[in-house]
């Protein structure tokens, strides 16, 4: 004898081989995580082919230096820092939230992941904000006063620094809850997971100055797959 079932007043079935339908703001994460992976590819490539090769130097190593190249590339240098930390930045908080959501069967995690990666777009949007204003007022002061420019153009360099990549803990801590969240639930693939760990230990390295430029640039690197692979991951059933 056979029995037959009917979905209860209000429940919805969806078929075993297709899975959940991503929500609304799970898919804009996905998208934004495309984003994001695309800002770092652009500020990598934009750095070795085009501002390295024209001059680019640290502000603090050498101030001057780093004055004449910004005012011979102004336009650039704000294009630059508009794209990889406002732009990226205003991303990230949409990578954020589609995570969140992704992760809603472990709350808690879900919870924390989503405040650390606020705090990271908000750290990035502020560090482009700080770039771009400061880039203008130094073009306006040097008119007046060259040696003024020269310090307020280091002064500035030291806090954009500071928000947005001269250490990457922000970042790193977001991966890490991210990451061990992905391997409670294994609402993402378990290798996402393991990856982000893997980069929130490089992120954290960042701090040793020592190894800072090394772990800075794995990563960026390192970030521009695991944002693609997750947009990838997010967008799809």
């Amino acid at each position: 004898m056979t029995t037959e079932t009917s979905p209860r007043p209000g429940s919805t079935t969806t078929p075993a081989d297709t899975g959940p339908v991503p929500g609304p703001l799970v898919q804009a994460g996905g998208i934004a995580a495309q984003v994001v992976a695309g800002t770092y590819v652009v500020g990598f490539l934009a750095m070795g082919g085009y501002l390295a090769p024209q001059g680019f130097v640290d502000p603090v190593a050498d101030p001057s230096g780093s004055l004449a190249f910004l005012l011979d590339h102004t336009a650039v240098m704000s294009a630059w820092y508009a794209l990889l930390y406002l732009l990226g930045g205003a991303a990230m908080a949409l990578v954020a939230l589609g995570v969140r959501d992704r992760l809603a069967s472990a709350p808690g995690p879900a919870r924390v992941s989503a405040a650390l990666g606020l705090v990271w777009s908000g750290l990035l949007v502020a560090s482009g904000s700080v770039a771009v204003v400061g880039q203008h007022a130094v073009v306006s002061l040097h008119a007046g006063d060259a040696d003024l420019a020269r310090s307020t153009w280091t002064s500035v360099s030291i806090v954009q620094d500071a928000l947005g990549g001269g250490v990457e803990v922000a970042g790193a801590l977001w991966a890490m809850v991210v990451g061990l969240a992905v391997l409670r639930t294994r609402t993402l693939p378990a290798a996402l997971g393991g990856l982000a760990l893997g980069l929130a230990a490089v992120g954290l390295v960042t701090v040793v100055p020592a190894a800072s430029e090394v772990s800075t640039s794995i990563f960026g690197i390192g970030f521009i797959v695991w944002f693609t692979w997750l947009g990838v991951v997010l967008a799809r059933r």
